[in-house]
């Protein structure tokens, strides 16, 4: 379900952080739409999240929900969020194509500026993501849909661990120990080592 359902508001980003307050929210919520569904959906799992989404446009979340929310949600997704938004605010599309925007007697940040500034944002967000996935871990018997994510083909089911790395560090289970560059790189590992 990719409803435009938003677990935050763009005023919650701009009360928490120090975004400025004329940022025109039209700009801002595409970016928690995104955060959401990239970020949120995959730690909580299909059946939760679409429950959350549920009982946000009923108005009918229950407490435990409501904690999910307040004190594990918001704070990734406002982080997710903010490390999205450096380039989908300097950069926009308009009838001639995409267009850097410049202020008058500001000075436009470098690409590597935009990139820092977006990694610092995505680990704090990382942080609050993995205290998230303990939190529903730990209490997962009061959740019971985030076990049960649900059994549809674009079923996700809820991830282990918020941390990702661009360097694979490899398996964290079965292939362990002491192997040859053909036993790691050339397909002869156990089937488990896929996963």
């Amino acid at each position: 379900m990719s409803l435009n359902i938003l677990f935050i508001s763009a005023e919650t980003i701009k009360d928490r952080t120090g975004l400025h307050n004329n940022v025109d929210e039209k700009l801002i919520n595409p970016e928690i739409k995104t955060a959401q569904d990239i970020y949120i959906h995959p730690a909580l799992g299909t059946a939760l999240y679409e429950r959350l989404q549920d009982g946000i446009n009923n108005n009918n979340l229950t407490q435990l929900e409501i904690t999910l929310i307040d004190n594990y949600i918001v704070d990734t997704l406002v982080n997710y969020v903010l490390s999205e938004l450096p380039q989908g605010l300097s950069y926009q599309y308009y009838n001639k194509g995409l267009l850097k925007k410049t202020g008058e007697n500001f000075e436009s940040p470098s690409m590597q500026d935009m990139i820092d500034i977006a990694n610092r944002f995505r680990s704090r967000a990382e942080y609050y993501k993995q205290r998230l996935i303990k939190y529903l871990k730990e209490n997962q018997n009061q959740y019971p849909l985030y076990l049960n994510y649900g059994n549809r083909y674009d079923s996700i089911k809820p991830e282990n661990d918020a941390y990702r790395s661009s360097i694979y560090l490899g398996s964290s289970s079965c292939c362990k120990g002491e192997k040859t560059f053909k036993d790691l790189y050339q397909g002869n590992k156990p089937p488990c080592c896929y996963e």
